[in-house]
């Protein structure tokens, strides 16, 4: 369960936020938050005009992201990830879907053989928003261009065998998924537990799988609640 943030954590600005369940520093140095952040800032590129950049120009991490990047991906002593399931709570307009669409195709490319990530949400309007901005991504970058296949409701990568796809409540149809990494979005305004529940189940047989929850408000109700289990 995440805990108060201790005065221990490395000073960072905007870092560490109000709650945070606390991570070893070996786990941090040995883990792949590096990676996942290097991998984004190499390849993905903003799809908006924003305070964050041009259309096309490649993301550049703000110093939380990648303190955030490094407690998500933490690695044991035993090698494997410290976290099987997370919970992020991001202010709107913090870049939330760009960050989850560049964990998306990073765990598409330097995942497993036979990968599967999924991005999750209530409804398939919503759970569209990040992997919308990951297949923009893909087409604003020659390198991701050269490396995926686009389609409409799938990024796959051929060399691996693995697939990023889109996911909701409502095309409830998820028998014989097999997820290593989960994105998902607006976990406050799931109606219940259930969705989370059957992708938490699906990932029993990963070596290494990863449940990843974004929200943008009301996360403390599942958590006081216990509704929705994190850790």
């Amino acid at each position: 369960m995440p805990q108060h943030s201790s005065s221990s954590s490395r000073t960072v600005a905007d870092w560490p936020p109000r709650w945070l369940t606390p991570v070893p520093a070996a786990d941090l140095e040995r883990g792949d938050g590096d990676l996942f952040s290097k991998f984004i800032e190499a390849v993905c590129r903003v799809t908006k005009d924003s305070i964050g950049g041009s259309t096309g120009e490649p993301i550049e991490l703000r110093n939380w992201q990648r303190e955030l990047l490094g407690h998500v991906f933490a690695r044991r002593a035993d090698g494997r990830y410290r976290h099987r399931q997370a919970l992020v709570g991001v202010a709107r307009k913090n870049g939330k879907s760009a960050l989850s669409a560049g964990i998306g195709l990073a765990g598409l490319v330097l995942g497993p053989q036979g990968g599967e990530v999924y991005s999750c949400a209530g409804d398939k309007e919503q759970a569209r928003i990040v992997f919308g901005t990951a297949k923009r991504m893909v087409e604003l970058d020659p390198e991701l261009s050269e490396l995926l296949t686009l389609y409409r409701d799938a990024v796959e990568f051929k060399k691996t065998g693995s697939v990023y796809r889109v996911l909701s409540a409502e095309s409830y149809t998820k028998e014989g998924l097999n997820p290593h990494l989960v994105l998902f979005d607006e976990v406050h305004v799931q109606p219940n537990r259930e969705l989370w529940d059957v992708m938490a189940l699906a990932m029993g047989a990963r070596t290494e799988p990863l449940m990843l929850g974004i929200t943008t408000a009301g996360a403390n109700r599942y958590i006081t609640s216990g509704e929705l289990p994190v850790g």
